[in-house]
């Protein structure tokens, strides 16, 4: 099993951003677990290959997250690292060092932490960059949990799929809570796929509308209109009340087939994994 969205930071940050969640109301289970713990959890949940995502939450921070990134990556090679840059940073420098020079797998963009909009022309020399290298953007666009920056949304994921439609893109949390207008959007963008990060009612239970949390039969058909590109992601540690991402992925109306694309399959052809890691 592959696990294409989780999380790790130095210690002294993830405590302040457990601190955040905590004081946002927010219950982890894993809350106060550092790198070595959270992987212990990997590693019991059966996860092979696990994805640890970086972002950056102001300029001049990236350089030291990724090399830190890299060190940990070497040490655990079921790791997979994907970078980080802050906006303000030397956006193409950084992107170049990550997949170059460190030989990261893609970079991670999170619009709502990092305050800014996909299509914010300073991220130019990201996409750019990725393109150049054919390696994938993992983006936190969509509107959950909250949009308490204006930054995130469809639209500015629209615009920038305009402007660079070869980009590969991994959008993360399923395209959440705009998810119906994500799903048409990749419908005529083959280079993008969804991951399933944090998606349980417990985690993200503020779904605008009378409806609320859309039922199994919804998830299925959004599923069975992207064949292939919908890749399992846990979001570990940053999970409210509820650890296991997997089973509700399991418990969908769907073929065993296709849950094993899902949890394993798609992601190895997505990010071309085609190598065990080193024992």
């Amino acid at each position: 099993m592959i696990d294409v969205h989780t999380h790790a930071f130095p210690e002294r940050l993830m405590n302040a951003i457990y601190a955040w969640f905590r004081r946002d109301g927010w219950k982890i289970p894993y809350d106060g677990k550092q790198t070595e713990e959270l992987f212990a959890e990997h590693r019991k949940q059966g996860i092979e290959r696990f994805f640890v995502l970086l972002y950056a939450h102001k300029p001049g921070m990236a350089r030291s997250l990724n090399d830190w990134l890299a060190d940990l990556a070497t040490v655990h090679p079921e790791v997979v690292p994907i970078g980080c840059v802050h906006q303000d940073d030397d956006v193409s420098a950084e992107t170049e060092y990550c997949l170059g020079e460190l030989g990261f797998a893609g970079m991670k963009l999170h619009c709502a932490v990092q305050r800014v909009s996909m299509d914010d022309p300073r991220l130019d020399p990201l996409y750019e960059t990725l393109i150049a290298f054919n390696k994938p953007l993992i983006v936190h666009a969509g509107t959950a949990p909250r949009d308490y920056t204006g930054t995130v949304g469809v639209r500015f994921f629209a615009r920038t799929m305009d402007r660079f439609p070869e980009l590969r893109v991994q959008v993360a949390h399923f395209g959440l809570y705009e998810t119906e207008s994500f799903v048409r959007l990749a419908e005529q963008l083959p280079n993008v796929v969804f991951d399933t990060a944090a998606i349980t009612p417990e985690t993200l239970d503020h779904w605008p509308g009378p409806m609320g949390w859309p039922p199994a039969e919804q998830w299925v058909e959004w599923i069975e209109r992207l064949p292939g590109r919908v890749l399992f992601g846990s979001d570990i540690p940053f999970l409210n009340g509820r650890t296991d991402v997997k089973a509700w992925v399991e418990g969908l109306p769907l073929s065993q087939q296709v849950k094993q694309e899902i949890l394993d399959t798609n992601a190895r052809r997505f990010w071309n994994l085609t190598d065990p890691p080193r024992s």
